[in-house]
């Protein structure tokens, strides 16, 4: 095997492996366990840590029509665009999460 297949293939190996680590809740970090933002949600799913952020784009704008709310004791966020698609952050960016049901 030469040994940029057997490097690429190691590398593979590696990714697949370490992808459900970096996956997982992080239930355990002292850093992001707020017991208190937690228990704002209810029972039926309303979450009353998150906020509406004001967005004052005008028409022409590209932020025109989307949609933000944030919860900073909790270090999250969530865009919702104006076709109905929700992205969702925990601090390293936005990652799309739903669309509107058709």
């Amino acid at each position: 095997m030469q040994p940029t297949a057997l490097l690429a293939s190691i590398a593979l190996m590696a990714a697949a492996i370490s992808t459900p680590l970096l996956a997982g809740d992080r239930e355990h970090d002292p850093q992001r366990n707020n017991k208190h933002a937690t228990e704002k949600r209810s029972v039926k799913g309303f979450d009353h840590g998150m906020q509406a952020v004001p967005n004052d784009a005008a028409a022409e704008a590209p932020g025109h029509g989307w949609r933000y709310f944030t919860d900073p004791a909790a270090f999250r966020a969530v865009v919702i665009s104006p076709q109905g698609d929700y992205y969702y952050s925990r601090g390293k960016g936005l990652r799309w999460i739903a669309a509107e049901q058709t």
